[in-house]
């Protein structure tokens, strides 16, 4: 199982915090957990939702960077997926043997 780097779980958390202390004061609510901000809850809540979507985007860039490249098969460009790795790679696709290497001395007439 994949795991997330810490930047994005952090930044996940104060979304999620963000969130709860800046939308139900626009109902007339509040939660106990944001209860103690009185009349900051929105800006709190607001400057926590920013920074926990950058910290987000910051975890999900490190993520991209540091992951694996993926190549297309098909990629000449990229070494080790030429013609010649290619052939190297099927036996049957290979020239003939030549006499040495079937067992025989080179130029003897093939046996019958």
């Amino acid at each position: 199982m994949k795991r997330d780097d810490p930047l994005v779980d952090g930044g996940t958390l104060a979304l999620v915090f963000g969130a709860v202390a800046f939308f139900p004061p626009m109902l007339d609510r509040e939660f106990l957990i944001t209860a103690w901000l009185g009349d900051m809850q929105q800006p709190v809540g607001l400057s926590a939702m920013v920074v926990g979507a950058v910290l987000v985007a910051l975890g999900k860039l490190r993520e991209v960077r540091n992951g694996s490249p993926v190549a297309s098969p098909t990629d000449q460009a990229m070494p080790g997926l030429n013609e010649v790795s290619y052939q190297a790679a099927n036996p049957m696709d290979l020239a003939p043997m030549s006499d040495t290497s079937a067992g025989r001395e080179p130029g003897a007439a093939p046996p019958a």
